[in-house]
């Protein structure tokens, strides 16, 4: 078994952070990882996983302010959503390949990608990321992000997806620590603002 986690990284500054989280009413911890970057790490309420898009969606509202959600499933994928104004911009899955399957009132087996799109039984979903766009993830970064090497780091493949999810934040100029903790290592590290 793998990594699992789910964070979000946002922009701006500490204030509008707080602000944002409070209104969320969902328990979180906040760390710095760059100069006006935060990891906000949700609180889980159930041990196993931690609702991100709505407080994503809030920590985007502040005035030129971006949020990132990142869920890493068992090591094995990383979806990201990106949010602007309150709402998505961008949307990642480092590997369409990787399908989950559910079954219908009928008891017709029914397979997703994690980013909710359907495949019939017997279809092969593309292979490879879905959004593997530099461009759309520059402004997480600090400084002067390079697109090529960040480009490289969202198309990658043969990493586990933590190993990825960290060379992404790498590229963006961000401490990589914070963004890749589960909420119970957030929790316990100290480090919160």
């Amino acid at each position: 078994m793998g990594s699992s986690y789910q964070t979000i990284l946002a922009t701006g500054n500490l204030v509008d952070v707080r602000a944002a989280v409070s209104a969320s009413q969902q328990a979180a911890v906040i760390i710095p990882v760059a100069e006006d970057r935060w990891a906000v790490v949700p609180l889980q309420e159930d041990g196993v996983y931690a609702e991100t898009e709505n407080l994503a969606k809030l920590l985007s509202l502040a005035q030129g302010s971006v949020a990132a959600s990142f869920d890493v499933f068992d090591s094995d994928v990383i979806v990201a959503t990106l949010f602007r104004d309150g709402r998505s911009y961008h949307e990642y899955l480092s590997d369409q390949a990787y399908l989950v399957e559910t079954w219908d009132d009928d008891d017709n087996e029914i397979l997703f990608d994690l980013l909710g799109r359907p495949y019939p039984p017997g279809a092969s979903p593309p292979s490879g990321a879905y959004g593997a766009d530099p461009a759309a993830f520059a402004a997480l970064g600090v400084g002067l992000v390079d697109e090529s090497e960040l480009g490289v780091a969202l198309s990658r493949s043969g990493l586990r997806a933590d190993e990825q999810h960290h060379a992404i934040l790498h590229a963006l100029h961000l401490d990589c620590g914070p963004l890749t903790m589960s909420s119970k290592e957030a929790a316990a590290s100290g480090l919160g603002v």
